[in-house]
């Protein structure tokens, strides 16, 4: 099913200085997983539209390249701020044709087609709505219906855009509600299940992570513990050697690092404890 009087704009910032709050690696591994993220999330979105229907915003070109490759139309940003390329997205709708646009951040890796056409038709009743962030705080979909497209993203965006008249709207749809901006979100958007390139960009990107203990034998000091995603590592003593771990409990969060396959994990720590693990 799709959303037939809707067009959506998405956003894309790219480039080296995507997510900067994502600690991850070096910004070449980060930009990586930034551009998965949105290249899920636009995957999604035209999937769930008409063809034509979904607009790419960015000043990168190589994002231009890879959304028009996903069957988005791409739109040149003058790199003005977010809300300035928002409204270059949404006037290149405007001259397509579109009555009814919405905005939709390219940091959903978690959204199905489905989500953003439930939401959309939630919308259609009123000429202004918001979506919020999981946070309740920040913004995931906004969507002018017949009027002007009055952007406010930043600081507790949902709450500026319903100073505007839109409508809070809070379908429950994970996928839609979950952005990512650092690691923690990360794990919670690979819970609900993220798509392929973001899926792909996390086994390659993040040699450190958080997982949590699944099995653990108290003789041998061997187990395993499942990722954020529910792939099972498994890690053997020598993994514990340098972090002065001796015991470990089902469902206890440690930060692993895994192997070239995310089959095993090679060490095994917590934070601040062990002589390596010094908090200044």
């Amino acid at each position: 099913m799709h959303a037939p009087d809707w067009f959506v704009v998405v956003p894309v910032k790219g480039g080296l200085g995507a997510k900067s709050r994502m600690a991850v690696g070096d910004r070449r591994l980060r930009s990586a997983l930034a551009t998965a993220l949105a290249q899920d999330t636009v995957a999604a979105a035209v999937a769930g539209m008409p063809p034509g229907r979904v607009l790419v915003v960015t000043a990168d070109p190589v994002v231009l390249g890879w959304a028009g490759s996903l069957g988005a139309i791409g739109v040149r940003d003058e790199g003005r701020g977010l809300d300035a390329a928002v409204l270059t997205g949404a006037r290149a709708a405007y001259d397509l044709g579109a009555r009814d646009v919405a905005v939709l951040l390219g940091d959903h890796p978690a959204l199905r087609p489905a989500e953003l056409t439930r939401a959309l038709e939630s919308a259609s009743g009123v000429p202004r709505a918001v979506v919020p962030d999981a946070t309740g705080t920040g913004t995931a979909l906004l969507t002018a219906r017949g009027v002007e497209l009055l952007p406010r993203f930043g600081p507790d965006s949902a709450a500026a855009h319903e100073a505007t008249g839109a409508v809070r709207l809070e379908p429950g749809l994970p996928g839609l509600h979950h952005d990512v901006d650092d690691l923690v979100d990360l794990g919670v958007v690979a819970a609900i299940g993220v798509g392929p390139a973001t899926a792909a960009a996390m086994a390659a990107s993040l040699g450190s992570v958080q997982a949590s203990i699944h099995t653990f034998d108290d003789d041998s000091g061997g187990g395993s513990a499942l990722l954020d995603d529910g792939r099972e590592v498994r890690f053997g003593p020598q993994a514990l050697a340098d972090s002065g771990l001796r015991f470990l409990r089902p469902g206890q969060r440690v930060s692993i690092e895994v192997d070239e396959g995310s089959l095993v994990a090679t060490r095994v720590w917590i934070v601040g404890i062990g002589d390596t693990e010094v908090i200044r």
